[in-house]
């Protein structure tokens, strides 16, 4: 599964299962396209709306924009044993100008407006994906093992839609979880209060070639092992969802 084009081209499905050592249970990890899993998306967009109505920015998510799952290319839903949807997030479709990215809204009228086009511009001729839509159900009882897949996820979209960069926004009090997986905050674009004052949203970027020197010796290793997962379980066209398992190890 080595390619990722548009939402209206089938992305095989890939699958990995892991353990959640807090909770000594299991978790399936599920990686399509909209159309291909339809009701998982319906399942992961209302939990992303629950999850952002909690935390008092339903605006964020522009339910209305994204449900269709025209913008976006593929997504990645975390299961746990019961089959409840604990988190997930989405890939939006490769860019072909940085008015594409949704971070410009986000950055409307503040000073850092230009410096994000700039860092976006730079990097086009790589490849750029933007990830949208994270969340974890803080109230589940795997939500640090959650936290700690979604984290692990930039290898493999990178590898899975053939890009050298994947770009993220992010609030202050989530970008060590998503620093450990290699993301890395752009200083030179300034925070922006959005979706309000309340917070000072980041720009973050992953890149290909450095990612591995941005982790962990041991976080490297499990996501090149998970990256192969998902991937082979794809290519292999593994259908109905065929669960992998490979157990976690280590504390996230």
């Amino acid at each position: 599964m080595k390619t990722m084009r548009t939402a209206g081209e089938v992305v095989r499905t890939g699958v990995l299962r892991g353990t959640a050592e807090e909770a000594g249970s299991e978790y399936t990890v599920v990686a399509a396209a909209p159309g291909r899993e339809s009701a998982l998306w319906d399942r992961y967009l209302n939990g992303a709306a629950a999850a952002y109505e909690r935390h008092g920015c339903a605006a964020a998510l522009d339910y209305d924009e994204v449900v269709s799952g025209a913008g976006t290319a593929l997504f990645f839903a975390v299961l746990d044993d019961t089959d409840q949807v604990r988190g997930g997030l989405r890939v939006q479709p490769r860019f072909g100008a940085a008015a594409q990215s949704h971070a410009l809204v986000e950055w409307a009228g503040q000073p850092g407006q230009v410096q994000l086009v700039n860092a976006i511009e730079s990097r086009l001729a790589g490849g750029i994906v933007e990830v949208k839509t994270a969340w974890v159900d803080e109230r589940s009882p795997i939500a640090r093992s959650v936290a700690g897949q979604l984290s692990r996820l930039g290898l493999v979209i990178m590898e899975m839609s053939g890009t050298d960069h994947m770009m993220a926004t992010a609030a202050d009090h989530v970008l060590r979880r998503w620093q450990s997986g290699g993301g890395r905050v752009d200083e030179s674009v300034p925070p922006t209060p959005f979706p309000d004052e309340r917070y000072r949203t980041r720009l973050m970027w992953w890149d290909r070639a450095r990612i591995r020197e941005h982790t962990t010796l041991e976080t490297w290793r499990r996501m090149r092992m998970e990256a192969d997962i998902l991937q082979a379980a794809g290519a292999a066209q593994l259908l109905p969802r065929v669960s992998i398992s490979t157990k976690s190890g280590g504390r996230w």
